[in-house]
């Protein structure tokens, strides 16, 4: 099965693409991992990718888009594949239906925003060190201390509570269009199914296991006994 894993920062979804492609036995693709590769190449687009993560801007489409789809039409993608963190936008999912590549299924993972930046925004750091913390789910000894050396602990810019709304905002508007446009899809539209993160990553990894095998018996894709 060909699957698309959708989620908002904070919401689990690497987590769930590894669990997800090991119980299914099919590759987990991801975006960042193979622009992290591409990026140690001698060639243009490698050089491209470098330079523009060094500034911290984004990979242009038409290189991100080449990369993954050349990576999904490797053998071991033909009987199905996780996607993580690809498409993110309407062009990129444009250009991957043009590649001829279907997806399946879209598994779209939701979470309330207030549960969102309380994970978000609670990651501490000890910068010389990197320890990491968070203050609800694995916090310091010592209030925003690191345990070692007792020095002081910092929050990143990227999980400060105004930046995390921006990003959250980002992908929802980013989410809404990629909704339209699958839901709009006169042929071979995707079966899209809506999962609460909450609660434990293997209980949340078995309920979509669940939905994709009902999807399947439905579609007449497997029998049953």
């Amino acid at each position: 099965m060909k699957i698309f894993l959708m989620g908002p920062p904070g919401s689990g979804k690497s987590t769930q693409a590894v669990l997800l492609a090991e119980r299914l036995k099919i590759p987990r693709i991801t975006a960042s991992a193979l622009l992290a590769a591409a990026a140690q190449n001698d060639s243009p687009d490698g050089h491209m990718i470098k330079e523009s993560m060094a500034k911290g801007a984004l990979v242009p489409d038409e290189i991100v888009n080449k990369l993954l789809i050349s990576r999904l039409k490797e053998p071991d993608c033909t009987t199905g594949f996780v996607l993580d963190g690809f498409p993110r936008t309407v062009p990129q999912a444009t250009a991957l239906t043009c590649s001829g590549i279907r997806i399946d299924a879209i598994v779209e993972l939701l979470a309330e925003e207030a549960e969102l930046l309380r994970r978000l925004t609670g990651r501490r750091i000890h910068e010389p060190s990197g320890r990491t913390y968070h203050l609800l789910f694995n916090p310091p000894k010592n209030d925003e201390r690191d345990d070692v050396t007792g020095e002081p602990l910092i929050q990143r810019e990227d999980d400060r509570e105004d930046v995390v709304r921006r990003r959250l905002a980002l992908y929802e508007s980013h989410a809404e269009s990629l909704r339209r446009y699958y839901a709009e899809m006169s042929d071979d539209r995707p079966q899209h199914f809506r999962v609460d993160r909450t609660g434990k990553p293997t209980k949340i990894s078995e309920t979509v296991i669940r939905a994709l095998s009902a999807h399947l018996v439905e579609s007449g894709a497997v029998r049953t006994a």
